[in-house]
């Protein structure tokens, strides 16, 4: 959520309304409150860098903000079907346009610590945004100083604050003309969204389960929302939740199921399953079976020693620097569009796209086909070139890799049939980020990227560059490789489910042949306990690791 930094002048001729936002990543944006205008680049253009000390607010200057958000008038929202008396209930201010005077521009949602008023979550209409004023990081839920004086045994809490607002005012408008129209229900809202649902409910456990006998979790009706309903079961149990008859309440309400929504709510909540407790007897049948080996991989020694690649499963593989880790990318997809006939989706941001296509549908051809001083085999091309294009989706980006923005790519990727997921190298997700936070992020990864995988049923290869040995041969040398050297190696041991390293020596002294020389090793093998090396040679003129016997 953005912070209020500073105000500065505008084009549009005011000297102090255009109010700059610092964002969460660094970044800042800003608004005119003058001329109702919203401003990406408060500093000047896009990607021109800010040479300056900005600014924070006193405490002087946010309370004074404070009084000022409070003295204003509750309005109807009516581009969100939300009504003056479900607004004011919950004492949300509007702020209007300065041009006309009567249109809604913002919204400000109350925040409370202690039983008093410590920030505003500010919503701007049109466009999306939200930032805030004053104290909001520890907060009570948005709407409990309500919520206990109902007397309510049942309470309901929504992702979000209009979404509070809009089912409060649906269950009122049930109730008009019935025994039950002079009370009201029990609606919160997460403060932090769901990204935080485990720290906002924590924080307000003892309160809820001091006051409420239920609870019932309206969240969202997408995979957001999906996650938080099984992350807030963890700090309450006994929460049910329902199925929405639009993606959220007020979503609901703006589409004229009003009725739906209370039937929903207060008739059709149910104790989300737990996937976490399974009896014995339920898996006598399913594990009565011979087990059988996984995919094969390019390498038989590897298949052997692993017992082959299965679903729900990730590989961890590093090496030192350009020591043939690429190679391996492009082996792995290449066998397993061919030899499976499985799609392949793959995130190389070091690479382009066009070259990343060519490499590999050399391996499927055993051909050269991205050195210039190696002839071009048209015809070789040509008949390879299809099977790859029909089973390998390429992530079109380059260095900058995110992985929220990855998480979506590969979620996409999968729903278009993609089985396999080979990301390459995985450290671009921590550019220009400091050690520590880095460890931190990749085993927020290596967690979540496990999780996706076993849920989707997929398999996932990941790769890297290796840490530099802090004694002896460097990698590049001959230098062993052992598991602590990988990158946020701790997590992707705890997160993997096998780890291989791929030793070689390129010291310009040996011979062609001994340079080509390479050794797959096998260091972590959580299903079978396996460890094993697998002796390769790479063929400068097919471009293809080959597996050495005896």
């Amino acid at each position: 959520m953005a912070l209020c930094i500073e105000t500065l002048p505008h084009i549009c001729g005011s000297s102090d309304a255009l109010q700059v936002f610092g964002e969460e990543d660094g970044s800042v944006t800003g608004y005119c409150f003058s001329c109702d205008t919203y401003v990406s680049h408060p500093y000047g253009e896009e990607g021109v860098p800010v040479n300056r000390k900005l600014k924070r607010k006193t405490s002087e200057q946010i309370q004074e903000e404070l009084a000022e958000i409070s003295a204003l008038r509750t309005v109807s929202l009516p581009t969100r079907k939300l009504t003056q008396e479900a607004l004011a209930y919950f004492d949300v201010k509007v702020g209007l346009s300065e041009q006309d005077g009567s249109t809604p521009i913002f919204a400000y949602f109350p925040l409370h610590f202690k039983g008093k008023v410590s920030g505003y979550k500010v919503r701007l209409l049109e466009p999306k945004k939200n930032w805030s004023v004053g104290e909001v990081k520890q907060t009570d839920l948005f709407g409990w100083k309500q919520a206990i004086q109902t007397g309510a045994r049942r309470l309901f809490i929504t992702e979000g604050e209009f979404d509070a607002v809009a089912l409060w005012q649906a269950l009122k408008n049930k109730a008009k003309d019935t025994p039950y129209e002079a009370f009201d229900p029990a609606v919160v809202s997460l403060t932090h969204g769901t990204g935080k649902v485990k720290g906002d409910l924590t924080t307000s456990l003892h309160m809820i389960k001091s006051n409420f006998k239920e609870v019932v979790f309206v969240f969202d009706m997408d995979e957001a929302g999906y996650e938080a309903v099984r992350k807030a079961v963890d700090i309450i149990p006994y929460g049910k939740t329902v199925t929405l008859p639009a993606n959220d309440p007020n979503d609901a309400l703006m589409k004229g199921y009003e009725r739906a929504l209370c039937d929903a709510v207060l008739f059709k909540s149910t104790v989300p399953k737990s996937t976490r407790l399974i009896w014995g007897r339920s898996l006598i049948a399913e594990a009565r079976e011979e087990a059988v080996m996984g995919f094969s991989y390019p390498w038989e020694g590897l298949t052997k020693l692993t017992r082959g690649i299965r679903r729900g499963e990730t590989v961890y593989l590093g090496s030192g620097v350009k020591m043939g880790k690429t190679t391996m990318v492009d082996t792995l997809a290449a066998h397993m569009m061919q030899e499976h006939g499985m799609k392949v989706f793959c995130a190389q941001p070091e690479d382009v796209v066009k070259r990343t296509f060519r490499r590999v549908v050399g391996k499927v051809a055993k051909r050269i086909f991205h050195d210039p001083d190696i002839p071009f085999d048209y015809n070789a091309y040509d008949k390879a070139a299809p099977l790859v294009g029909e089973h390998l989706c390429l992530l079109d980006l380059y260095q900058d890799l995110l992985w929220n923005d990855l998480r979506v790519d590969i979620t996409t990727a999968v729903q278009d049939g993609c089985e396999v997921i080979l990301i390459d190298p995985i450290t671009n997700i921590t550019n220009g980020i400091e050690s520590g936070q880095a460890n931190t992020i990749l085993q927020e990864f290596a967690q979540q990227l496990a999780y996706m995988t076993k849920d989707l049923n997929l398999m996932t290869f990941l790769f890297c560059h290796l840490k530099a040995p802090e004694s002896g041969l460097p990698h590049e040398r001959g230098g062993k490789i052992y598991s602590n050297q990988f990158a946020g190696s701790r997590a992707m041991m705890r997160s993997c489910n096998t780890m291989l390293g791929l030793e070689g020596n390129k010291d310009p002294d040996l011979d062609e042949d001994e340079r080509n020389m390479r050794r797959l090793v096998l260091l972590e093998d959580r299903e079978f306990g396996a460890t094993g090396y697998i002796p390769l040679w790479f063929d400068k003129n097919t471009g293809c690791y080959h597996e050495m016997k005896g």
